[in-house]
């Protein structure tokens, strides 16, 4: 029962995770080293090989690397095997085709800070000592404690060398005692400047993202992304393009035109709004203050959320100087007329346009912190806000979620917000209820296609509930699927694409989720992957679709093997037919026909078993 139990679990591993795509920066190379006829480049949060000519392969989380924590790596001169070290204390060892996982070699789970590799032997500098590693025989041979972390290794002379940051210290490789501290003995600097190439391997990979510091994440409604800090990079089909801020400081935030999405607002930290079209400067405006965020209105305002205040760039390219506010986060269209601002530990405060959205003089104000039925605060401070598919307002804290049926009844004197309750299931204690994330700091809530709730954590990794918060769906976790990290600053659905992206601590992820947005027509049906190849064990995906479509997958000869009808614009399959069997290798057969539409597409899917 154990050994199925160990099956299932690895199958949903794999099936979860064939949808995710990681996005670290391979033009953050900390070290370029000598591995055969390669080259070994350590990032960030990844790694690559590149060969003399030029052929690249890339080393992410999950393909092959364990963890996106890198904090170092190293190779053999000649070409045998090479390894990547991690924050954790984790060491991954690449000896031909073979990965060895060897887990917390400075036994107290210390960052490695410094891989060297000689002959059959790997050194590795820790933050609590120096491990020697036998790769011949997959376990750690020696280690000897530091009073203070270790922050390189070199061997010469069959002489290890560590160094501190206050010392160098030496022992021979060949001493019996090297795990005694005191058989090391204080010597002169023998360790060289850094490789001078590494700034040319900074720059080789193009379709990267610029770095990985990022302090915003937005989304267009045609499946943009824009990431950034010091650089604004974009993502969409596949490719990257990055851009440096033109004053030379940080970007702040991103606004798409809902209409035009070449055409973005980005707000800087000291108050320029710079104006894009196609990626050119369009016109840069000085608004005096760290722009935080933006939003706009049904008739195209533009509301710029300052340090202390609040700008509106109009439709007609004129400016207005709204309310004054303080310690705001964001700013969040609940309707045509009402914005939601995030204020940091001062709750929400609620403005109310009316029919006048520049004329500020008739404004409703009301600020409030989201409160129980017994007027108890729910948390110490709201994190985020997301409107739902049914009107629904589902706001974070960092003592979980709740919720508010009508947002209008937060300018009455008497309103309070629901917790919402999710049943959990425990091996130990059966099915039990509790209030969602209730001890949990959310940074982020998205609502998909199919009314699923995506909540992202501080620490705790993303959940995704049913529509009403009563059923986890999904559970996402750095140690149960390809999230590079449990800590998620921000996170956007796309429902043009149905792709979830993350931005955690340890770099840009994204999910492809089982649903889309409905499309008009069924001119951009896709099927991906296409063809499904033997080792592929993920879902197969339709988007592109209608509303209400139905879709049957026959074999060539004509046979039924499945058939459903979609909800929004994208379906998954699992590749099985009606009798719950995997499809055999063949060409099949997808016909969709619009119910309300009446429209007609057919397309070809391979699968290779």
């Amino acid at each position: 029962m154990k050994f199925f139990y160990t099956l299932v679990l690895t199958f949903l591993w794999f099936n979860v995770n064939a949808q995710f795509t990681q996005y670290p920066s391979f033009n953050t190379v900390k070290k370029a080293c000598g591995f055969g006829e390669k080259k070994l480049c350590v990032c960030n949060f990844c790694a690559f090989l590149i060969d003399q000519d030029g052929e690249i392969e890339y080393l992410t989380k999950g393909k092959p690397l364990t963890s996106a924590q890198v904090s170092c790596g190293g190779a053999d001169f000649g070409g045998k095997f090479f390894a990547v070290g991690y924050l954790s204390g984790d060491l991954d060892v690449f000896l031909g085709k073979e990965k060895i996982c060897l887990k917390n070699i400075s036994l107290d789970n210390s960052k490695i800070n410094d891989i060297y590799c000689s002959d059959t032997l790997i050194i590795a500098a820790c933050n609590s000592g120096v491990a020697v590693v036998d790769v011949e025989k997959r376990e750690v041979k020696s280690f000897c404690g530091f009073l203070q972390p270790v922050l390189k290794v070199q061997v010469i002379d069959n002489q290890i060398f560590a160094k501190t940051e206050d010392a160098v210290y030496a022992a021979s490789l060949s001493d019996l005692n090297i795990e005694d501290f005191y058989r090391w003995v204080g010597v002169a600097d023998p360790f060289l400047t850094e490789n001078d190439d590494i700034d040319y391997y900074k720059t080789l990979i193009k379709n990267t993202l610029a770095n990985d510091n990022i302090t915003f994440l937005k989304n267009s409604p045609d499946g943009k992304i824009s990431v950034g800090k010091e650089f604004w990079s974009e993502i969409f089909n596949g490719e990257i393009k990055n851009l440096k801020n033109p004053g030379g400081e940080n970007f702040t935030t991103a606004f798409y035109n809902p209409y035009n999405s070449s055409h973005v607002f980005l707000g800087s930290e000291s108050g320029k709004l710079y104006e894009y079209k196609d990626f050119t400067v369009k016109a840069e405006y000085d608004l005096h203050e760290k722009i935080i965020d933006m939003d706009c209105n049904a008739e195209g305002d533009l509301f710029i959320l300052k340090e202390k205040s609040v700008s509106v760039f109009d439709h007609n390219g004129l400016w207005h100087e709204g309310m004054k506010i303080s310690n705001a986060k964001a700013i969040k269209k609940i309707s045509d007329n009402v914005f939601w601002i995030l204020r940091e530990n001062q709750g929400i405060t609620a403005v109310n346009l009316g029919g006048t959205p520049l004329d500020f003089s008739d404004d409703v104000v009301k600020t409030f912190y989201p409160k129980t039925s017994g007027g108890q605060n729910i948390g110490t401070f709201v994190t985020d806000i997301s409107v739902a598919n049914d009107g629904k307002i589902w706001v974070g804290t960092n003592k979980g979620v709740c919720t508010i049926s009508n947002p209008d009844d937060v300018f009455k004197d008497s309103f309070y917000f629901v917790k919402p309750i999710v049943t959990e299931t425990s091996d130990k204690d059966g099915d039990y209820s509790q209030y969602l994330l209730s001890t949990k700091h959310v940074t982020a809530i998205e609502c998909d296609g199919k009314g699923r709730k995506w909540i992202s954590t501080f620490g705790a990794g993303v959940f995704v509930v049913s529509d009403s918060g009563g059923e986890e769906v999904l559970r996402f976790s750095a140690d149960n699927s390809l999230l590079p990290s449990d800590t998620v600053y921000f996170m956007k659905y796309c429902g043009k694409t149905g792709e979830v992206f993350f931005a955690t601590s340890s770099g840009l992820c994204s999910y492809m989720t089982d649903t889309q947005d409905a499309q008009n027509g069924l001119d951009n049906v896709k099927i991906y992957p296409n063809p499904v190849r033997e080792n592929y064990d993920g879902e197969i995906f339709i988007s592109g679709l209608e509303d209400n479509c139905d879709i049957r997958i026959t074999d060539i000869s004509g046979k039924l093997v499945y058939k459903t009808v979609s909800q929004g614009g994208k379906i998954s399959w699992d590749g099985k037919n009606l009798n719950s069997n995997r499809c055999a290798t063949g060409v099949y057969l997808v016909f969709i026909t619009g119910l309300d539409s009446k429209n007609i597409a057919v397309k070809k899917l391979l699968i290779i078993r």
